[in-house]
């Protein structure tokens, strides 16, 4: 990773955890906005709290299930 992503978003989604929480931390340190979306928003919460401190970037949790339609439908109108 070695272009910046200022000024650009990135959604990353089962970023709560494991390597989707890596690949959100490194993109926040690349300058990126970064949308953690998970299924469990309190975790996606947690995950996007850590990281905005650690990072000092904008993090944000998202309520996101990519397995149902509604799901996406209502994740894809809050990004807009």
């Amino acid at each position: 990773m070695s272009q910046s992503g200022e000024g650009r978003v990135a959604l990353v989604t089962g970023a709560n955890r494991g390597i989707g929480r890596e690949v959100a931390r490194g993109l926040a340190a690349l300058g990126y906005e970064v949308l953690i979306g998970a299924r469990d928003i309190s975790a996606a919460q947690s995950a996007a709290d850590e990281i905005a401190r650690e990072r000092r970037a904008t993090v944000r949790a998202l309520a996101l299930d990519v397995s149902d339609l509604l799901s996406i439908a209502a994740a894809s109108g809050r990004i807009r």
